[in-house]
């Protein structure tokens, strides 16, 4: 007699805002959440001046007089929460490639959710199997359970 093994996708589920990544996985599609782990971005929670430690470099523009920024001015919030995103979508890709995530679920606030989408690359675009616009990210695993789909999968 054969014993077959079946092996259930790896499936994760990423719940996300600006300030925090918590990821989870089941280990059965109707399981129960099993947080694997939590990164912070405390920059989120900073005051955009806060963030700043110098003013941009300026230099001398021999053909005009006066001065100019060095560079345009970028929202050092903005910069910080598009590079936590930006890490987040590493993070998963990284998950990806070691064999550890085949099915994906997002749940973000809905602007964190645009932002990373925009650093989600074509390998991991066709794992997501559900997204949910909603800043889920202090609620309780069983809580948050009830706002998924009833069947991971």
């Amino acid at each position: 007699m054969t014993n077959t093994h079946f092996t259930m996708p790896k499936v994760q589920i990423l719940v996300a805002n600006a300030g925090q990544a918590r990821f989870f996985s089941v280990d059965s599609p109707t399981g129960d959440l099993h947080e694997l782990g939590v990164d912070i971005n405390p920059e989120a929670r900073m005051r955009g001046e806060d963030l700043v430690s110098d003013r941009p470099g300026r230099f001398q523009d021999r053909s005009v007089n006066g001065r100019s920024a060095a560079e345009e001015p970028t929202d050092p919030k903005d910069v910080s929460i598009q590079r936590f995103a930006r890490q987040l979508a590493q993070k998963l890709d990284l998950e990806r490639t070691q064999g550890r995530l085949e099915r994906l679920y997002l749940v973000a606030s809905p602007p964190f959710l645009g932002e990373l989408r925009k650093h989600l690359n074509g390998n991991l675009k066709p794992l997501i199997a559900d997204e949910i616009a909603k800043d889920f990210g202090h609620m309780a695993a069983r809580d948050l359970r009830k706002h998924l789909p009833e069947r991971l999968k």
